[in-house]
């Protein structure tokens, strides 16, 4: 979801910002698919130069990865801070020690 919203806030910023400087988004339209492709090709030709098979292969199967979500959902943050703040508790009115019981 966030890289959706990056996405869209990063095209509004560039194209907003161009087109509140005076420019006109239809020479931006006319050309857009040019520009992509010369600096999409730019881009995947730098990282074809730059980088062995071995991590070409790690990027490219990392792509599903990246737009599948986290791997730790909001409730799993939410049950680690319960546990910490039952530890904490214990360590505060029992000692350090009482802790040890929990540990094994």
């Amino acid at each position: 979801m966030f890289q959706i919203i990056g996405i869209v806030v990063l095209f509004g910023m560039v194209f907003g910002g161009y087109t509140i400087a005076g420019g006109k988004m239809g020479v931006i339209l006319h050309s857009l698919p040019y520009e992509m492709m010369m600096i999409g090709g730019a881009a995947v030709a730098a990282l074809l130069m730059s980088n062995s098979p071995a991590t070409l292969k790690g990027v490219l199967g990392s792509f599903g990865r990246i737009f599948a979500g986290p791997k730790w959902k909001k409730q799993d943050y939410k049950d680690l801070l319960s546990l910490l703040f039952q530890l904490t508790k214990t360590m505060k009115s029992k000692g350090v020690i009482a802790l040890e019981s929990h540990i094994e």
